[in-house]
């Protein structure tokens, strides 16, 4: 059986739309039931963003799923939504309903996310040297690395692992609204912009 990071492909050239359902994507096939629905799916579903012209396309052959831009001709259509991300709109299609599934997959632990945001981007230009990450309900955190160049990233689990894991559209979106605080630079700022999308987009 082909590896659950194997079983997602994007195709050449992809766009930001199609990295970041690929990334969502192989986070459900880490995930045994839903690895075994991405095996139990043939066809297509065509995708259409409700807030703007985004549209991408989903095409299963019974033991992968290839993800590209644009709406597959002849693929039953189903409204994308991305509050919670991914929640697609009302059907009936079997194929949408698989993955209307496979776009929502469980979130991960707090600690997982922060560990995963940590290995990909530690060593970036500008990325600081020293991450913690406080687990509010919990009252404990997590660090990595050393160093006086450090950043904090406070919230509750779950918002935590939301916002590590890239299902947050923008880390300043995550401090506007609130979904987690921060301790750290101005000069930070843009570098963990950068880090999130990272993240988000699967690099």
């Amino acid at each position: 059986m082909n590896s659950p990071v194997a079983m997602v492909a994007t195709e050449a050239d992809p766009t930001p739309l199609v990295l970041s359902l690929a990334r969502t994507l192989r986070a459900s096939a880490q995930v045994p039931e839903l690895r075994e629905l991405v095996t139990q799916t043939n066809g297509a579903v065509a995708l259409r963003s409700v807030t703007d012209a985004q549209s991408a396309s989903l095409t299963f052959d019974g033991s992968s799923v290839v993800v590209s831009h644009g709406l597959a001709e002849g693929a039953e259509q189903a409204e994308l939504i991305f509050e919670p991300e991914y929640t697609l709109g009302e059907t009936a299609d079997p194929v949408a309903l698989a993955a209307a599934r496979l776009l929502s997959p469980p979130l991960p632990s707090w600690r997982d996310a922060a560990m995963q945001f940590w290995e990909v981007n530690h060593g970036t230009p500008g990325f600081p040297t020293r991450l913690v990450v406080v687990c509010l309900e919990e009252e404990t955190q997590e660090v990595y690395g050393e160093g006086e160049d450090s950043y904090e990233i406070h919230g509750y689990g779950p918002a935590l692992a939301a916002v590590l894991s890239g299902q947050i559209e923008h880390f300043l979106y995550a401090i506007a609204f609130g979904v987690v605080s921060t301790v750290g630079s101005a000069a930070h700022m843009s570098v963990m912009c950068g880090a999130h999308w990272k993240v988000r987009f699967g690099a």
